[in-house]
């Protein structure tokens, strides 16, 4: 679990909706740029976890998730709710802050 990069999280979306980047595996295992906004108040039910706050997924299995509006993808609005194992982000950003 990464607990720092949980911690920044939490502190970045008690003021709110915020911007983030980050770098995430693909399927292929290519390391792409993700960017998006955090801190949504929680929508739906997921079958596979529940909200534990307004940005962090816990699944049934106990790993840790970001839910992302994400700003890049291949849709008609080129935006998707997604969930990105916090395991496996690096370098995420937020205001040129970088953890």
């Amino acid at each position: 679990m990464n607990n720092n990069l949980r911690s920044t999280i939490e502190k970045i979306v008690a003021n709110g909706a915020a911007i983030v980047s980050f770098d995430y595996p693909d399927k292929d295992g290519a390391i792409k740029r993700r960017n998006g906004v955090i801190g949504y108040k929680p929508f739906g039910h997921r079958v596979w976890g529940e909200h534990e706050s307004k940005a962090i997924v816990v699944s049934k299995a106990g790993n840790e998730f970001l839910t992302v509006k994400t700003n890049n993808e291949d849709t008609p609005t080129g935006h998707a709710y997604k969930s990105f194992n916090l395991e496996k982000i690096s370098n995420f950003t937020h205001k040129g802050i970088t953890v």
